[in-house]
């Protein structure tokens, strides 16, 4: 049971890969400049060494790309717990339906995200600052409503509802060990580009 939770959570993290978009690549020096970095090998401070303060946002609060992509998709899902038919039937119409009603924030945010990225492979520090604003606020909106949806699956067992709550818990603590490699954090490899 175990390892097959294990495989899913492996196939999940490799559909997540491609619907996260490109690639980062790793920076192979160690080199980074005074003053805190900023994700795209630049600094906040220019690089001079004059502290204009922290960044001006907090990378924590970016969504990742699986917040914004949402809930497995019901076939996902129903691997993942191996949900009867009507169980299935019941999370596709409620999944369908949140995914209709958050389309246009997701799409909002996808493009965001993408303008972020390119704002900060441009070094446009007040470009991408205004992105991550806008990202950080429509993830906040997409967190709300995906948390209002899992708790609306009522028809989850016991079982199903503690094994969920494991796999997310396992999701999070990826995504929470991913972000700093991503911002240059802990490795000494230097900044790896926005989450």
């Amino acid at each position: 049971m175990r390892r097959g939770r294990l495989r899913l959570l492996w196939i999940l993290g490799l559909m997540t890969g491609f619907a996260g978009g490109r690639a980062v690549a790793q920076d192979a020096g160690g080199y980074r400049p005074s003053g805190g970095t900023m994700p795209s090998d630049g600094a906040w401070d220019g690089g001079g060494g004059r502290h204009m303060g922290p960044p001006p946002f907090d990378p924590s609060d970016l969504p990742s790309p699986e917040e914004i992509e949402g809930p497995p998709t019901p076939g996902t899902f129903r691997q993942l717990l191996s949900l009867t038919d009507p169980q299935t039937d019941q999370y596709t119409r409620a999944w369908d339906s949140l995914m209709a009603d958050t389309k246009v924030q997701r799409d909002s945010a996808r493009a965001a995200r993408e303008a972020m990225q390119s704002a900060f492979r441009d070094r446009n520090r007040d470009g991408a600052q205004q992105q991550a604003q806008l990202l950080t606020r429509l993830g906040r909106d997409l967190r709300k409503r995906d948390a209002a949806f899992d708790k609306s699956l009522g028809f989850l067992t016991k079982d199903q509802r503690k094994q969920y709550e494991e796999v997310k818990k396992e999701q999070k603590k990826a995504r929470e060990d991913e972000r700093p490699r991503r911002f240059g954090g802990g490795s000494g490899a230097g900044p790896q580009g926005p989450p």
